[in-house]
């Protein structure tokens, strides 16, 4: 048992929180038998696990922005028809239904739209959507746009191809101002 200035370890996977018996010593201690435990090495997290998590946290603040703004949050939607999956449909304060797919995360060299590929996959969805009969408008959310070469090309002419109704970066307050428009 722990000294009254030591906190119990728990097993994590015990719900009740009832002290895990099965450590005898924490680091530093001498166990009976006379080996020094060793802190457990905490398990490196693998690049997609990590940008899962990434992106679960910037949908989070889209959706906290959407409703702050007054949308009513319905969800994702798979639109089968086209293949695509819209990470959020969402109803304005004026009552207009608005897709929205969320490409952000805060870390690494190439975050949001800045990266080609998932600015190419944002222009393929957008590019479907639109040959649907009534889609409703297709907005990006992104924490980051590119500035220049082939990503703002690809991105100025999605736009001009009105594949999207409006591309916003999340942490720029003039862009989010925009969601006011529908």
């Amino acid at each position: 048992m722990p000294g009254s200035d030591q906190l119990p370890m728990f097993d994590a996977g015990d719900e009740r929180g009832e002290p895990d018996d099965s450590s005898t010593a924490t680091a530093g201690e001498v166990p009976a038998d006379g080996e020094i435990a060793e802190p457990a090495a905490a398990k490196p997290r693998s690049f997609q696990a990590s940008a899962g998590i990434q992106g679960r946290q910037f949908a989070e603040q889209c959706d906290t922005l959407l409703a702050h703004v007054g949308y009513e949050l319905r969800g994702r939607r798979v639109l089968a028809e086209v293949g695509v999956e819209i990470d959020q449909e969402a109803v304005s304060p004026m009552g207009a239904t608005v897709w929205f797919e969320y490409k952000g995360s805060i870390q690494g060299n190439r975050p949001g739209l800045i990266r080609t590929d998932t600015l190419k996959k944002a222009i393929a969805n957008g590019a479907l959507l639109r040959s649907l009969a009534d889609p409703a408008p297709y907005v990006v959310i992104t924490s980051h746009l590119p500035e220049a070469g082939s990503g703002a090309a690809m991105l100025q002419a999605a736009l001009d191809l009105r594949y999207f109704a409006d591309v916003i970066c999340l942490y720029d307050p003039k862009a989010t101002g925009r969601l006011s428009r529908w």
